[in-house]
């Protein structure tokens, strides 16, 4: 079974939204776009707990009350090998015909005046266009029976968690519990016996008929009696954690203990349904209370374990997403009204050894609204600077820096642009030898061709790789860059970033590096930039930023 679609159209603040989704999906954004308000589209549709509750007004896009509430789902189920799908082909059985391959599930509700409410009514079927109305079993439909789904809160409590389901967790089914159960009902026997005898009960009892009596004179007495029973067993019992080689219980007291502690109750509730139901996860910011280092850990539970099928999570932290694979991600943004994008992301099969590095960088760049790609660490570290400078506040405005490190801008901006997140890249004009002809192509210009997907710049050879031949080739196709630059935000440097740099600043890289800037600076480029950047100037900083050589800077902070 895979989850193939859903549209929302007046729920909450989603005027009209249509997004593909796939069985882990990541939604991801600035605060109050709505990631929680998805989560419970889906939650109105698949959790029978939330859609009892009804819809309100305030549930009605700007209280739109002419049109109705409607949510619909898509599910693949071509699949018939797979048991999620026959569990889903055995309970719609009319609804669906043998030839159909998709499931579609929608949720319509229409607001009722005099109630001032609306309620949520199911419909389902293998054709769109004549959908059945699901059946009812007081507050179950038909798809409760099929559907489970396993909500985690941010904030989780862990203890109201354990409490309510601790009879579902705790079971006493062996030979052995029989013996012990009746021993403990002997002892609660003799336990209200004891109670029911102390002297304070006696005097309540004594002094109490009297008073009956007042009211209806007839031959009774007050008894007061213990009823501590053991169909009360686990009333209070706690979690507590007990250290390896340590006889100490310590309380889960701290916010971060007690999430994973609830993250591994959940894992065992939802084995318990796995052979009759289909688990759904949903997880609202699962970061929240938890150091980095289990952050990355629960990441890759979430994508690794068998269990997490089908999985939907909210988040703000890109560690959730270190370990993220074969994953749908969603960006839910705003520009006057709330819009969407999604893209399925797989982990390249020439990146896998070095998913972390990759994902490390992605996963943080798609919390942007603005990326900069850069080749390496030199750049990244002098823009940085430079963007500090001009805009102090450039990482909380949403601009960030991507240096692709040599894992190749591809695996990056394909993500950023179904993501609609504007993105720019800033890329070294090189040149490569060919030993056959002694001529050197024009590797610079043919990777902007590649990343536009059209050869827009020539590729004809050149016979010498000087800086002076790259700013030549540079000049003589200016206008055609220009154009690169405005259309595709691809900025080609003139020749490299230390001699791009030089031509701005050269006077100031000799004061601060010696008379050969350029040469000290790619002698060492990591250490050597960090030692420029030091002393750079606020002034220096701003020269470089309203510079020719580095209008990507512009690009991405106005």
């Amino acid at each position: 079974m895979k989850f193939e679609n859903i549209k929302i159209e007046n729920f909450r603040n989603f005027e009209k939204i249509d997004l593909d989704l796939s069985n882990k999906n990541i939604f991801f954004g600035l605060n109050d776009v709505g990631k929680t308000n998805f989560l419970y589209a889906l939650r109105y549709v698949f959790d029978k707990d939330v859609r009892r509750l009804n819809l309100l007004d305030s549930d009605f896009h700007n209280k739109n009350f002419v049109k109705p509430i409607e949510i619909t789902v898509t599910l693949d189920i071509s699949d018939t090998a797979c048991t999620d799908c026959q569990k889903l082909r055995a309970q719609l059985k009319g609804a669906l015909l043998s030839e159909h391959e998709k499931v579609y599930i929608r949720l319509k509700a229409e607001y009722d005046r005099h109630e001032m409410l609306a309620l949520p009514i199911l419909y389902w079927g293998g054709d769109l266009e004549h959908l059945q109305e699901m059946k009812q079993r007081g507050y179950l439909y038909e798809l409760d029976y099929v559907f489970n789904v396993i909500y985690i809160d941010s904030y989780v409590d862990l203890h109201a968690l354990f409490k309510k389901n601790v009879n579902a967790l705790v079971k006493n089914e062996s030979e052995d519990d029989k013996d012990i159960l009746n021993r403990i009902q002997g002892t609660v026997d003799s336990l209200n016996t004891h109670i029911a005898s102390l002297s304070g009960i006696k005097d309540f009892e004594e002094k109490i008929a009297p008073e009956y009596k007042k009211f209806r004179n007839e031959g009774v007495t007050v008894s007061i009696k213990s009823e501590i029973a053991v169909k009360g067993l686990y009333s209070n019992i706690i979690p507590y954690i007990k250290q390896d080689g340590d006889d100490n219980l310590y309380p889960t007291a701290g916010e971060g203990r007690k999430k994973l502690l609830a993250y591994s109750i959940y894992d065992l509730l939802s084995g318990e349904n796995a052979e009759k139901k289909i688990n759904l996860f949903l997880i609202e910011e699962p970061e929240n209370h938890l150091h980095k280092s289990m952050q990355i850990a629960l990441s890759q539970i979430l994508f690794t374990d068998s269990k997490y099928t089908y999985l939907f999570v909210s988040t703000h932290s890109p560690f959730v997403l270190y370990e993220m694979d074969n994953v749908n991600l969603i960006r839910i943004y705003s520009e006057r009204k709330i819009k969407s994008a999604s893209t399925f992301y797989k982990v390249p099969g020439n990146f896998e050894k070095s998913r972390k590095m990759l994902n490390r960088s992605l996963s943080e760049a798609i919390f942007a609204d603005k990326v900069l790609l850069v080749e390496g660490p030199s750049e990244q570290l002098l823009f940085e600077k430079i963007l500090a400078t001009v805009k102090p506040f450039y990482e909380a405005d949403g601009i960030y820096i991507l240096s692709a490190g040599g894992i190749g801008f591809e695996a990056y901006f394909a993500i950023l642009d179904a993501l609609k997140i504007h993105n720019v890249l800033k890329t070294d004009n090189d040149l490569r030898l060919d030993k056959k002809t002694g001529t050197y192509s024009v590797l610079g210009f043919s990777r902007c061709n590649k990343y536009i997907g059209e050869k827009i710049l020539p590729v004809k050879r050149v016979s010498e790789n000087t800086v002076e031949a790259k700013r030549k080739l540079y000049d003589d196709n200016k206008k055609t860059l220009d154009e690169v630059r405005d259309k595709y935000y691809i900025y080609l440097s003139k020749s490299d970033l230390e001699n791009d740099l030089d031509e701005v600043l050269h006077d100031v890289l000799v004061k601060y590096l010696g008379d050969d800037p350029v040469e000290y600076l790619q002698d060492a480029k990591h250490y050597r930039m960090v030692e420029l950047i030091e002393q750079l100037s606020n002034a220096d900083c701003r020269k470089i930023y309203n510079h020719y050589n580095f209008a990507c800077l512009k690009e991405v902070a106005e």
